[in-house]
């Protein structure tokens, strides 16, 4: 009888840890997304799991289910429909007086994270007392939020748009083409720009911008090599480009030669066509050698344009000639960026237009004005 009594001691036991467990389980998954989503061990770290388009998303916590909901609600287009109205259904109350719109705070901070990524907005605004009174008449139950927690939010929305990226992309049966730039800040900073071109499988063409790094000084071949590779990494593109798109500056032509010697082996083709140099730059190195022909009609141009619009009263004094002689008066023309030849077509065209000012402000402040024959 004692051992009878002790193994029942034993189940109950069990059944009562096993209820604690489920209830446990249940506590921590009881927000109705996670009938929709599961949890995988991806490199060591937990994921949620979209039962539907298999896309992998953040699960940290503390961080809340906001980004879930916002998957199933909105982003996931495997979802069949009647699912995503029974997953909405279960986010609002249903009142007795019939179906109303219900407030979500969580729903509101993420629109909030969209609109100051859309329009460009400062962090430092979420603090504007306007901004906090506009949001409290809107909605007095709502609690403001501070320069940190949207920048978190924007993050947060980020890493989502990004995980969506990524998984589109290796799910594509066509190959990948990136275009690449550097561009210098008003700080004299070097970034890398990186955007990616590829056929969707609704055959239209989708252009992503997937990278815009510091690229650290000096921005030599092994700079651009170490940039773009990150990139690849990052995006584990490197079995899926077809393309590169670089300018044909001298450093670019020994990146892309070392990055083929690296990764070659893992590329389409084996990176054979992996580089190409940029047309719109080829051309323009073409027309600067045309231009060096006619060099002294467009430094004049340039010089009598350079001085006019330097202080307001030369630029008042050349929009007196232009009233004159009945044209219409101008701000300012265009002054040319020496290695962009469209900007030189932009100033010799409006230059023309103003050729009998131009040549009456010169004679004016004795400066050389252009020849006939210029």
């Amino acid at each position: 009888m004692d051992r009878v009594s002790s193994v029942a001691e034993m189940e109950e036991e069990n059944r009562d840890a096993m209820s604690t467990e489920q209830s446990s389980q249940s506590s921590k998954r009881r927000a109705k997304v996670w009938e929709y989503v599961d949890t995988e061990l991806v490199d060591g770290k937990e994921k949620a799991v979209c039962k539907f388009c298999k896309t992998h998303l953040s699960s940290v916590a503390g961080q809340g289910t906001t980004h879930l909901n916002r998957h199933i609600a909105s982003y996931c287009r495997e979802i069949p429909p009647e699912d995503r109205e029974r997953f909405l259904a279960t986010m609002k109350t249903k009142p007795n007086d019939g179906d109303q719109h219900v407030f979500d705070p969580a729903v509101f901070r993420g629109l909030i994270a969209k609109y100051f990524i859309s329009a460009e907005v400062a962090f430092r605004k979420a603090e504007d007392p306007c901004w906090k009174e506009m949001i409290n008449y809107c909605q007095p139950s709502f609690r403001t939020v501070g320069r940190q927690s949207v920048r978190g939010d924007c993050l947060l929305l980020y890493e989502e748009e990004k995980l969506i990226l990524v998984d589109k992309i290796a799910k594509q049966k066509s190959h990948v083409s990136l275009t690449a730039d550097l561009w210098s800040s008003n700080q004299n900073l070097g970034y890398l720009g990186v955007t990616a071109h590829f056929i969707d499988e609704e055959f239209e063409l989708q252009k992503k911008i997937i990278a815009f790094k510091q690229v650290s000084y000096p921005h030599n071949s092994f700079a651009v090599q170490d940039g773009i590779t990150s990139c690849l990494l990052e995006w584990e593109l490197i079995d899926k480009i077809f393309t590169l798109t670089l300018d044909n500056a001298s450093v670019n032509n020994r990146a892309m030669s070392d990055m083929r010697d690296a990764l070659g082996s893992q590329m389409f083709f084996r990176g054979e066509h992996f580089h190409v140099r940029c047309g719109a730059h080829v051309l323009n190195i073409m027309v600067q050698s045309g231009l060096k022909v006619i060099p002294n009609a467009v430094g004049r141009i340039r010089d009598i344009i350079k001085v006019f619009i330097s202080t307001p009263s030369r630029l008042q004094s050349f929009n007196a000639i232009v009233q004159t002689l009945g044209l219409k008066a101008k701000s300012g023309l265009v002054l040319h960026v020496p290695h962009r030849w469209n900007s030189t077509f932009d100033m010799l065209h409006e230059a023309l237009k103003y050729k009998a000012a131009l040549n009456r402000f010169a004679a004016e402040h004795f400066m050389s004005a252009p020849l006939d024959d210029d």
